[in-house]
């Protein structure tokens, strides 16, 4: 008698171990791009409270108080008060050469956009700078 396996054998294997990888990939997957996804509105909610802890101080700064009235606070303002660190904001879906608004910038290095309306301020982070500056 001769110890070992059969061919069928070792394919039967090798088939129930591709089955088990058609279903854990794709699982995988979407548990990495969800838990992406929840880093990068994180940040940028730190971002916008971080815009708010800055204009708290700064409150000479903030926009008028007429409805539709705004104005821009950039991120590199943010990091040189030191209220932000560039190695704390770093874009969770940054993925190199793509082209999709969230997922091109390995920094955040846009700007708060804080808008009077409905008798409160508005903070909303944008990837690009605008104008006017605060």
């Amino acid at each position: 008698m001769k110890k070992g396996f059969t061919l069928v054998e070792l394919l039967g294997v090798i088939v129930i171990l591709g089955l088990i990888a058609m279903i854990a990939i794709p699982t995988i997957n979407s548990a990495l791009n969800s838990s992406r996804d929840k880093a990068y509105d994180e940040q940028i909610n730190t971002i916008e409270r971080t815009a708010r802890t800055y204009m708290s101080d700064n409150s000479l700064k903030l926009p008028s108080m007429t409805d539709g009235s705004k104005c821009c606070l950039d991120v590199s303002t943010l990091k040189q008060d030191g209220l932000l660190k560039a190695e704390d904001i770093k874009n969770p879906k940054y993925k190199k050469d793509s082209t999709e608004d969230e997922e091109e910038f390995e920094n955040f290095n846009g700007s708060v956009v804080i808008t009077y309306t409905n008798n409160k301020y508005k903070y909303e982070y944008t990837n690009t700078a605008c104008t006017p500056k605060c």
